[in-house]
């Protein structure tokens, strides 16, 4: 009967080992999506190869800048904490057989004494241990800290904020990347060095030791199984990394559906589109959940291997190890040396397996770290991506699918590398378009080439249908969008303002609104005080804000708090307080009556400030010298208003 179990377990083990295998060789497949749209293709996913270890050392470089940073005397000091650790392990294990020779011998008054030695370790051992978890945690904070400031200086500035999302197409949720992505690589960077660098003092330290006592066959037997283990995981191991990575930017497609429907709650409520974006969000959601659930599916597959070569593969090798000295080569030897004692043989053999179990689960945790590892490259993938976006946004040059204008299809194959500056781009007192092309980011031709002057005190109009490149105009002239040839002069960008139709108003006081995007520091400095801001909120009819909201210094969320029309004459105030040279006008008081409107423009007049403005309201051409029309063909015309006064 139990030959008959044993050949029924036997061939169970052969048949999973066999399917396994087979999973091994099957050609990985991410589960299906519902959308039809493809997971962009990208260089190394997240493997761990040469590209990885490129990459890790150069964001190595940016947490660890030099020898004399905190980081480094941490991570010394963990290093330092974790060899106290191992003395401490293979001390308690001495004691650990000293205890069980005591109970073997029946002498109680050594038993009590053993114990107190063995609870003296306790106290040492407990705070090394909570003290180690607390250094890897600090350096993980402090990796994070250096590599979000990193981020913060170089996607904060200028405009590569504007530029990741809106010319580069590589990252579609940078705030992912830079939030969570970033405390994942540092918590997985911190862990990975205490688990490797543990593992290999523990099998260095344990081994001389056990080397001492059971000679050089006990420490090679079990991390020679331990190393045929590792090469049998690595073969049928999936890439983890690659997928973690993947897993990771559909977290962030997920994340960007919920964004959306918060930043666009109004247009969708009011078109009705629930239906439409509850699918939208259940489809990403269900692409996540598909995409997890297999990737489960491969680590308890993992898990199987892992447990029967790591776990009970290791025991039935430790138990041929531990008897190497009572039935190995030197046994007779070994026997005669403790006197054919009993308690002795227990003695020993307690202590030698209370190493080898130290050993065996250094050498285990150092092979299964194998998908930390996994795991950090899929991270380092997802962080280096948006690296190498901003790198090349500071080059002056970004990637992007663009137009083909032979059948004006976008080939969503082959993006492109885009140089922004293709033009020439000079500072002067006036704005001047000579032969400048208006041209979308994707390549997408708007206006062929346009050639205009507007100098100080000639205000300007644009005027045109939807999409004809009004907007676009200002964009290429705020060099939000690349110049693609010709030459543009311009003034400096703190003698134009921009005054958009649906005005940015940041968290902070009354006086911030107004400010912006000044501090306080910056108004003093500037030789202006409370009283005047107050004044410039009057010449916009919003004086009466200082009273209902208790002053200048009141904090509220002004988003909610203001109208449409209250919130673009903050704008306006937001205008007289900068005082440009000139002032891009993009539709900014569509949401005023129109005698207000006639009061604001007439008051940016009278500050001396020269108007470049985006309407189809035709009240505003009076307050306007000049005229810029666009027909919606690649047409326009640059012309004197009659009448203008």
């Amino acid at each position: 009967m139990a030959t008959q179990q044993r050949k029924a377990l036997s061939v169970s083990v052969l048949v999973i080992i066999l399917y396994l295998v087979k999973l091994r060789f099957s050609k990985t497949k991410t589960p299906e999506l519902h959308t039809k749209a493809p997971l962009p293709k990208k260089k190394s996913k997240g493997n761990v190869d040469m590209i990885f270890l490129k990459r890790i050392l150069g964001l190595l470089k940016i947490v660890i800048p030099s020898w004399k940073t905190k980081e480094v005397l941490d991570l010394s000091l963990l290093t330092v904490l974790l060899v106290v650790r191992t003395f401490l392990s293979i001390y308690i294990s001495s004691i650990n057989g000293r205890i069980v020779k005591a109970i073997v011998e029946l002498d109680f008054n050594l038993f009590i004494r053993r114990i107190f030695s063995l609870a003296m370790c306790a106290v040492p051992a407990s705070f090394v241990n909570s003290y180690l978890d607390y250094l890897t945690k600090i350096i993980a904070l402090g990796f994070r800290e250096k590599l979000t400031a990193y981020f913060h200086n170089n996607y904060i500035n200028d405009k590569i904020f504007y530029q990741v999302s809106n010319l580069d197409s590589r990252v579609p949720n940078p705030d992912q990347r830079l939030t969570q992505d970033i405390e994942k690589w540092a918590t997985s960077l911190s862990n990975l060095y205490s688990n490797f660098t543990k593992p290999l003092l523990d099998i260095f330290l344990f081994s001389k030791r056990l080397a001492e006592l059971l000679g050089w066959r006990g420490p090679v037997y079990c991390i020679g199984w331990y190393f045929i283990a590792g090469a049998i995981l690595r073969f049928v191991s999936p890439s983890f990394g690659k997928l973690t990575a993947i897993e990771q930017r559909l977290e962030g497609d997920y994340r960007a559906c919920h964004t959306d429907l918060v930043h666009h709650s109004e247009e969708i409520a009011f078109y009705r589109g629930q239906d439409w974006e509850r699918q939208r969000i259940n489809t990403s959601f269900a692409n996540l959940i598909n995409h997890s659930k297999s990737v489960q599916m491969k680590r308890l597959y993992m898990g199987c291997f892992d447990s029967m070569l790591v776990k009970y593969g290791a025991v039935l090798v430790g138990y041929a190890i531990l008897g190497l000295p009572v039935f190995g080569p030197g046994s007779e030897e070994y026997i005669k040396k403790v006197g054919n004692d009993p308690s002795a043989i227990t003695r020993d053999y307690i202590r030698n397996s209370s190493l080898l179990i130290n050993l065996a689960k250094a050498i285990g945790r150092l092979i299964v770290s194998y998908k930390e590892v996994q795991n950090l490259a899929g991270y380092t993938t997802l962080v280096c991506e948006m690296k190498a976006v901003i790198d090349d946004l500071k080059k002056g040059q970004y990637q992007r699918v663009l137009v083909n204008q032979g059948n004006d299809r976008p080939d969503s194959q082959k993006p492109s590398t885009v140089k922004m500056n293709q033009g020439e781009l000079k500072e002067s007192d006036s704005i001047i378009f000579d032969e400048v092309p208006i041209v979308s980011p994707n390549g997408d031709v708007l206006v062929k080439s346009m050639s205009f002057e507007i100098k100080k005190g000639m205000n300007c109009i644009v005027t045109g249908p939807n999409g004809c490149g009004k907007s676009s105009l200002f964009r290429v002239l705020g060099s939000l969008w690349p110049l693609f040839g010709g030459k543009l002069s311009k003034p400096t960008m703190d003698k134009m303002f921009y005054v958009p139709q649906r005005p940015y108003l940041p968290a902070g006081t009354l006086r911030d609104q107004v400010i912006y995007p000044h501090a306080k520091l910056h108004m003093l400095r500037k030789k202006m005080k409370d009283a005047d801001i107050v004044k410039i909120l009057e010449s916009v009819n919003l004086g009466y804000l200082v009273g209902r909201e208790g002053g200048l210094d009141a904090v509220n969320d002004w988003n909610d708090v203001l109208s449409g029309g209250e919130k673009q004459r903050i704008a306006m105030g937001r205008l007289f307080y900068h005082k440009p040279d000139f002032a891009i006008l993009d539709e900014c008081t569509s949401a005023v009556s129109m005698d207000v409107e006639a009061m604001l423009y007439n008051n940016a007049k009278n500050h001396g400030i020269t108007l470049f403005t985006v309407s189809h309201r035709q009240t505003l051409f009076k307050h306007h010298d000049y005229i810029i029309k666009f027909d919606g063909e690649g047409n326009w015309s640059f012309d004197k208003l009659p009448d203008s006064k």
